[in-house]
């Protein structure tokens, strides 16, 4: 064998090593680590954090009404921050926890209750069920190891079909090769739901978090894509945030027995 076909051939086994590696690293759930410690206040403030994806980051936007909603019904002061990544799957937000300087100094102020809307982003590249399952594991995990009670979005409904075809050639060659490898369908939003469900049971959760149900506060996604939405048919426009906002004041007024 001549050397420059020695000399291909390593390139290429050390290419295919590296795309593997890199294939790995993207499909593989995060690792866990260990809680850090959030300082607990002892004042008669309810504090809240709605932290997560883009749904989160658009939440502050709004100038969302929660805080007055929560407060005028418990009669209790009522603090209410919020923090999105863009983008971000459950994985990437998790690891925002500890990576994140703006993410970890939100959380480090200190929370009662912690919104969490995460996952909408594994349907939208089309992850793995279990890599979904394992960052909320984990997500959970990090907020019972300091008191805070986890209030999950179960995946909403959104326009995924449509979702698909905005993006750039690269990124739906991208989304395709996922389907191949994780055995995802296109629509695969119930999916999601569906592994929610298994990991509180699996984990025996339900006494632990609480979860808004699609059909709470959104039990008819076309009927409601124009009063809820922005034109992407993906997020929420005002309307839709004081809507789920009502969702969840409910859980943290009425909490379950």
């Amino acid at each position: 064998m001549k050397r420059w076909q020695i000399i291909l051939i390593g390139i290429l086994a050390v290419s295919c090593i590296a795309i593997g590696y890199a294939l790995y690293c993207y499909y593989a759930p995060p690792a866990e680590r260990q809680a850090y410690i959030i300082p607990r206040h002892h004042d008669d403030t309810l504090r809240i954090a709605y932290i997560g994806d883009s749904w989160a980051a658009m939440h502050q936007e709004h100038h969302c009404i929660i805080s007055q909603m929560i407060s005028k019904r418990i009669h209790r002061p009522v603090k209410v921050v919020s923090f999105g990544l863009h983008g971000k799957t459950s994985k990437e937000i998790y690891e925002s926890l500890f990576d994140t300087n703006d993410m970890r100094t939100l959380m480090v102020q200190g929370c009662d209750i912690c919104f969490i809307s995460a996952g909408i982003n594994d349907s939208y590249r089309k992850m793995n069920t279990n890599y979904y399952k394992t960052s909320m594991n984990y997500i959970i995990l990090f907020m019972l190891a300091n008191n805070i009670r986890p209030i999950i979005l179960e995946i909403p409904d959104y326009d995924i079909v449509k979702a698909y075809y905005l993006q750039q050639t690269n990124r739906k060659l991208l989304r395709r090769a996922s389907m191949l490898i994780t055995g995802t369908q296109m629509d695969c939003k119930q999916d999601f739901r569906k592994a929610l469900q298994e990991l509180i049971k699996e984990k025996s959760y339900q006494d632990k978090i609480d979860v808004i149900r699609l059909k709470e506060w959104n039990n008819n996604y076309m009927n409601n894509l124009r009063t809820y939405y922005i034109a992407d048919g993906m997020h929420l426009n005002k309307e839709g945030y004081i809507r789920l906002d009502s969702a969840i004041a409910n859980h943290i007024t009425f909490p379950k027995p």
